[in-house]
C-alpha cells in the first residue's frame, strides 16, 4: 500500500531537517534515493510518499554548505 506522507519544520529553531528517501534494492539494502530535500525554515513542508519499498530519513543537521562554483573550487 502507498501512503502519501508530509513532513514539517514546525519548531523555530535555526536547525535545518533534512529528508532523504531510500528504496530497497534488488539484493533487499536500503539505498539512498538522489534529491534529499532540506527544510530550512519554521512551518516549511516537503510531500512525499511510502510504499514498501521505501522510507524516509529524517535529521536534524547543521545547513549543507554551498556548491562549490568554478571561481571557488580548485
Amino acid at each position: 500500500m502507498t501512503k502519501q506522507i508530509r513532513i514539517e519544520n514546525a519548531d523555530t529553531s535555526a536547525w535545518p531537517v533534512r529528508v532523504t528517501v531510500q528504496h530497497k534494492n534488488a539484493e533487499g539494502e536500503w539505498v539512498d534515493q538522489p534529491g534529499a530535500v532540506q527544510i530550512d525554515r519554521p512551518t516549511q513542508m516537503t510531500e512525499t510518499y511510502l510504499a514498501s519499498h521505501r522510507r524516509l530519513v529524517i535529521e536534524e543537521r547543521p545547513a549543507d554548505p554551498a556548491p562549490a562554483t568554478a571561481a571557488t573550487a580548485g
